[in-house]
């Protein structure tokens, strides 16, 4: 039988006084801390959704209500008895349960229907009223069926109402099952399709649990299995005994090949999604089963006449990264780079929280933006979902200039390059970036840069100071002008300093051959050599002041 894992499961058990006193509720919140949680939803792991879900929850909630929380999965793996009733049931203080959740770190199984009994337990005290509101995406990890479990308790008089949502659930027997638990229960059951969707479907979840009539988007009674006329089943775990993965649409592949002789031939169909579900002709094949950066091949007979299920272990782990930049908080704009731990190159992925699928092994991710870059050595076990925190050391320095300290400026033909500043005033610094936009802008690690500025041949030199998590804005003052020159089609420009040097030779600037140009300069005095196709030679001093141009114009 398949079982639901949650994603989140929130416990609320109302009890009421008698009719002269303020009523009041007794509450327990469970949350699924689960290894899963560590998956992906709008470019956010789970948890972090799944923080701002309770958030949500916490701002509706009724200061006459108590409230405890319960957590699961978050301190063994491997362990249906990993349930603790993290905060007793007290007066509401919604910064003790945020400050609760905050400190879960996800990583074991999901014992979801023996949280539901241990919820009662603790609350049996009380013949109240008890309504649960559950939010799930996937299976049940551990042995007993929650929609049974919830029938149990109901039938056993427990006062109990459960009001379901499904997030981004997309296997339909998965979501089959949810509503079963709702429908059994008589309360509602509501889909929810992304993060924001969830905050939107737990609000009329918690209407319904204070007696509000809300319109559930289950049918009344179950539809018919919509695979029960497919003859081939997938099921795919990182590992053997593990979790069947349910947070997937399309992303794990399972093509079907031809077995000659045990090795794999044509090409015959392809499924995708967990759990999957196909039609396929009887006899043997070599199916790949690809998910992430994992693939793998098994053996694989079709029976006629029969349901053919293939449960597969993939030996492999999840791997997220909630990064940050140091003293900034969380980074975007970032590139990651996971190599294995002999340096051979696996993937890459640009998302704020980036989710790697990995075969299990040693491994080496990279965190880039710009000229920052930080790495952290890892291993994954198959089974594994783990995160790895980084924090990046990177600051922004955004450099413009103008052609003097009034203006104008600098809008075209601007270089910026970043170098480190140099051990001493011989030695040129290393090169960090070069960029040419007019407010150019260079993500780097804290420190001293040297910062040189140019456009055509006027140039300066600068020192900048980046701290990171911080923008450092600078517009520098290039002190040059522009010499404007026109000369007869197929003339020589050549440019000199107007001051010779000790051995009575000027230093050459540049060198062009258009008829017309303008030429950015440093403020100062030079010559201009202009040579016509016919060899006819004129020379002529010019003063560069800064923000100004100056003529040139030879018939």
């Amino acid at each position: 039988m398949r079982r639901l894992i949650p994603l989140l499961l929130l416990a609320f058990w109302f009890a009421g006084t008698a009719p002269s006193v303020a009523q009041t509720g007794d509450a327990i919140l469970i949350l699924d801390a689960s290894g899963s949680m560590w998956g992906q939803v709008e470019g956010q792991t789970k948890i972090s959704a799944a923080r701002k879900a309770v958030d949500s929850i916490l701002a509706k909630w009724k200061q006459t209500d108590r409230l405890g929380l319960m957590a699961y999965g978050h301190r063994t793996k491997g362990d249906c008895k990993d349930i603790e009733l993290v905060v007793p049931v007290s007066a509401f203080d919604p910064d003790k349960i945020r400050s609760a959740v905050k400190g879960l770190n996800p990583k074991g199984k999901t014992p979801m229907a023996d949280s539901l009994r241990a919820a009662a337990q603790a609350l049996r005290s009380s013949e109240n009223k008890a309504t649960v509101i559950l939010v799930s995406d996937g299976i049940e990890t551990c042995s007993p069926d929650p929609c049974a479990v919830a029938a149990e308790l109901k039938k056993a008089g427990v006062n109990f109402t459960a009001h379901v949502i499904g997030f981004d659930v997309a296997d339909p027997t998965a979501k089959r099952q949810l509503q079963c638990i709702a429908r059994a229960t008589g309360g509602v059951y509501l889909d929810a399709s992304n993060a924001s969707s969830l905050e939107q479907a737990l609000g009329k979840a918690v209407e319904a649990a204070q007696g509000n009539k809300v319109q559930s988007q289950a049918p009344a009674k179950a539809e018919p299995d919509p695979i029960a006329d497919k003859n081939f089943r997938g099921i795919a775990r990182l590992v053997a005994g593990g979790d069947p993965i349910s947070d997937t649409k399309s992303d794990i592949g399972w093509t079907f090949h031809k077995s000659n002789g045990g090795q794999k031939g044509d090409f015959i169909a392809a499924t995708y999604g967990s759990p999957a579900a196909e039609t396929i002709e009887p006899g043997d094949y070599i199916v790949v089963v690809k998910y992430g950066y994992v693939e793998r091949e098994f053996p694989f007979t079709v029976v006629k006449g029969k349901v053919s299920t293939l449960d597969v272990a993939l030996d492999a782990g999840y791997v997220t990264s909630d990064g940050s930049v140091q003293g900034a908080g969380k980074v975007d704009g970032v590139a990651w780079e996971v190599h294995t731990d002999k340096n051979d190159y696996v993937a890459t992925d640009y998302e704020a929280v980036p989710k790697f699928v990995l075969p299990a092994g040693n491994y080496k991710l990279t965190l880039t933006k710009g000229a920052s870059k930080t790495e952290k050595a890892f291993s994954v076990a198959a089974g594994d979902s783990i995160n790895v925190s980084m924090t990046l050391d990177v600051g922004k320095l955004a450099v413009s200039a103008d052609y003097s300290a009034s203006g104008p400026k600098v809008n075209q033909g601007i270089a910026v390059e970043v170098r480190k500043t140099p051990k001493n005033d011989i030695e040129q610094g290393e090169w960090v970036a070069t960029l040419y936009d007019q407010i150019s802008q260079f993500d780097l690690p804290a420190g001293s840069y040297q910062v040189v500025v140019s456009v055509g041949y006027a140039k300066r030199v600068f020192s900048a100071e980046v701290k990171s998590g911080d923008t450092t804005r600078v517009n520098y003052n290039l002190d040059a002008g522009v010499a404007g020159i026109t000369v007869p089609e197929g003339s020589t420009i050549e440019i000199f300093t107007a001051e010779k040097d000790i051995n009575g030779q000027r230093t050459w600037i540049g060198t062009h051959y258009d008829a017309e140009k303008s030429i950015a300069l440093n403020a100062g005095s030079y010559l201009v050599i202009v040579t016509t196709k016919a060899d006819k030679k004129s020379e002529h001093p010019i003063n560069v002041v800064a923000g100004k141009r100056v003529e040139v114009s030879v018939k």
